[in-house]
C-alpha cells in the first residue's frame, strides 16, 4: 500500500476514534439511586452514562463532583427526608433534573414534589418505562399527570410567580417564532400533551419535539411547565389567542 494512502487511513481511524470518544463523552449522564442495587446499567439505553448509588452519602458525592444530568430518585430513599429533602438535592446540583419514584401515585405528593423543583413524578415502572422518562426529562419536558401540571401552573399564577412584563411571553418575543412555532406554543399554553398538538396539527411526535426545542432556544424557557405558563400569561396580557 503506498505511504500517502496509509498515512490517510491512520489519519481516519484517529477521527472515527476521537468521535468515538467524544460521543461517549458527551452521553447524558444519569444517577439513580436505589436502596438495592439493580445494574440498571445494563438495560441502559447506549446513549445513558448510568451511576447507581446505594446510600446518601454516594447520591450526595455524585451530585456535587459529577453532576449528573438527571437523577432518579424514590420518594422513600434512606436519609432523603421525602418531599421536604428534593429541594435540598436540587442545591447540590441546580442543573441536574429530578425524577421521583412512589411506591404508588399520590397527586398531592406529586404536587409537592413539582412544587420543590423535581421534573418527574411516577409510581413502580420497568425499565423500558424508567429510561423513557428519563429522556423525555433530559430533554426539557415535565413526567408527571395532567390535573398535576394543570394544578401547578394554577399555583403560580395565583402566586403572581411570572408577571407579564417580567417572564411572560410578550408580543415582541412571539415576533421571534414562525406562525408554526405560534401554533405550537398556544397549544402548549392549553395544557396539550407533545402526541395531542401532533395530532391537532397533522404533524409526527418527533416535528413537534424538534419545534419545542426551537422555541425553548428562541425565548429562553428550557423548562416546559415555566414556558406554557409564560405563553398563557403572555396570551393573557396581549390577547394572543393564535
Amino acid at each position: 500500500m503506498p505511504a500517502q494512502s496509509v498515512k490517510f487511513e491512520r489519519e481516519r481511524s484517529d477521527f472515527f476514534r476521537w468521535k468515538s470518544q467524544a460521543q461517549f463523552m458527551a452521553r447524558p449522564k444519569v444517577l439513580i439511586a436505589r436502596q438495592r442495587p439493580q445494574h440498571l446499567l445494563r438495560y441502559a439505553p447506549a446513549r445513558f452514562k448510568v451511576e447507581e448509588v446505594t446510600q446518601m452519602s454516594g447520591l450526595i458525592d455524585a451530585m456535587v463532583n459529577r453532576m449528573p444530568n438527571v437523577v432518579v430518585v424514590p420518594i422513600d430513599f434512606p436519609g432523603l427526608g421525602g418531599a421536604r429533602g428534593i429541594r435540598d438535592v436540587r442545591r447540590l446540583s441546580p442543573a441536574t433534573k429530578i425524577v421521583v419514584l412512589a411506591p404508588a401515585v399520590d397527586p398531592k405528593e406529586e404536587l409537592e414534589v413539582l412544587r420543590r423543583g423535581a421534573k418527574g413524578y411516577s409510581g413502580p415502572v420497568g425499565t423500558d418505562v424508567l429510561f423513557k422518562m428519563v429522556d423525555k426529562v433530559q430533554q426539557g419536558e415535565v413526567w408527571a399527570g395532567r390535573k398535576t401540571i394543570g394544578a401547578l401552573l394554577d399555583e403560580y399564577q395565583s402566586a403572581g410567580d411570572l408577571t407579564p412584563r417580567e417572564h411572560s411571553v410578550t408580543q415582541s418575543d412571539l415576533q421571534k417564532l414562525t406562525s408554526r412555532e405560534r401554533q405550537i406554543l398556544n397549544l402548549l399554553s392549553g395544557g396539550n400533551s407533545n402526541k395531542e398538538i401532533a395530532t391537532a396539527l397533522s404533524v409526527s411526535v418527533s416535528t413537534i419535539k424538534a419545534h419545542l426545542t426551537k422555541i425553548f432556544r428562541k425565548l429562553g424557557h428550557p423548562d416546559r411547565v415555566r414556558l406554557a405558563l409564560a405563553a398563557a400569561v403572555g396570551s393573557s396580557a396581549t390577547g394572543e389567542t393564535t
